[in-house]
């Protein structure tokens, strides 16, 4: 039977320390996940709320801090405000638009539900002159600050979880939904005028969505995470070192130094965080270089991705957030393959602080509540310091 070990710190207490490379008393706790998932879950837990959910782009919703509480989070993610720009309206009702124009259609799911999957890039056929005319988010578009400090006040002041968020999106990634993935890479090896053109624009705007946002909240933000820049496959990078450092470096760097710099004048213990999916080991030591301080999501099957190996190469200048497989043990795994796996990760990630366990992704409609809770169960039994598993 697993003995119930006592917290000393509060939750908030918890992930800083985690992420100022110190041994809180138990490693931190984080979690995104889809509609379909956290419904099933709040049912398990015999929860009953009335909630306005409003699924984002992956059918991510926000966690309720009741369900956050009764289910034993550290952190909770918090949403921003929505532009008063409305985006282009699309007469299919399984398709729609975002702010940046970009076509996504609803696919339907085997095993029910749906994901969304973008099927039009607004500037696959763009030349140089067309980005000055195109239609790009306002930055400074009141909405997406509407509301958005008196709820982050509210989970500041009135609850102990860590708040995480995102302002700003992403630059390199968010260029080849613009452009088409296929035709942003060959633009990357035959047309670099263009990438940079397009990825200044990119970074721009990103940089005034954060600066807003920060002004609006920043002190009450815990961990600032740099949107998704997902730049591995299973196997290998999307692109070179050599072709990152050229021509997409200079862009991050420059938003990140101005995130980071805005961020900690409002609050000196806030961290940021960059998710970037795949093999990428090679490009994790030009991010430190570059002042990353927590690196999410650490797929586990990708090339390179050894948790006990980047804990001895990068551990002692990098906060590792993710780790628990979602391709196979969360949604496969039995009870006890969720265990051992979440002991694994344990082991190789939190001694001497520097890991916040969660999902390496947002948890997914075929993700049983028991799974979810074995790996809640696991970090209480295998993750109290000194860790010991």
């Amino acid at each position: 039977m697993m003995t119930k070990r006592k917290k000393t710190m509060t939750r908030r207490e918890r992930v800083i320390a985690a992420m100022e490379h110190r041994e809180p008393d138990r490693v931190p706790l984080s979690m995104s996940i889809t509609i379909d998932a956290y419904n099933n879950l709040k049912r398990y837990l015999d929860l009953e709320l009335e909630e306005d959910l409003r699924p984002g782009r992956w059918t991510e919703v926000s966690i309720h801090p009741l369900v956050a509480e009764k289910f034993g989070l550290d952190i909770i993610w918090l949403p921003t405000g929505k532009p008063q720009k409305k985006p282009r309206q699309s007469e299919d009702p399984d398709k729609w638009y975002d702010g940046w124009g970009v076509e996504w259609t609803k696919i339907p799911l085997p095993n029910g539900g749906y994901y969304n999957e973008m099927t039009d890039p607004p500037l696959k056929n763009a030349t140089i002159d067309d980005l000055e005319d195109f239609d790009w988010p306002d930055p400074y578009d009141p909405g997406i600050v509407e509301g958005v400090r008196e709820h982050y006040r509210h989970i500041h002041n009135d609850t102990e979880f860590a708040i995480l968020t995102k302002f700003g999106g992403a630059v390199f990634e968010q260029a080849w939904y613009l452009r088409g993935m296929e035709r942003f890479l060959l633009d990357m090896a035959e047309n670099e005028e263009f990438v940079a053109a397009l990825l200044k624009k990119i970074a721009k705007i990103q940089m005034g969505i954060d600066e807003v946002l920060i002004e609006a909240a920043g002190e009450y933000v815990d961990v600032l995470r740099l949107s998704g820049e997902d730049m591995g496959t299973q196997k290998n990078p999307i692109i070179s070192l050599p072709m990152f450092r050229r021509m997409v470096r200079p862009h991050l760097e420059r938003l990140w130094a101005y995130a980071k710099e805005m961020l900690q004048k409002k609050n000196p213990k806030a961290k940021i965080m960059l998710h970037s999916c795949g093999a990428i080991r090679p490009f994790i030591s030009d991010w430190i270089d570059m002042k990353l301080d927590v690196l999410d999501p650490i797929q586990p099957l990708a090339k390179g991705m050894d948790p006990f190996e980047l804990k001895a190469e990068f551990g002692e200048k990098l906060t590792f957030h993710g780790g628990i497989d979602a391709q196979h043990v969360l949604p496969f795994g039995t009870i006890e393959e969720v265990r051992e796996h979440t002991r694994k990760f344990i082991k190789a990630l939190a001694p001497r602080g520097g890991y916040i366990c969660a999902p390496v992704h947002n948890v997914q409609r075929d993700v049983s509540p028991e799974n979810l809770i074995a790996m809640r169960d696991a970090v209480e039994e295998f993750g109290y310091y000194p860790i010991d598993c």
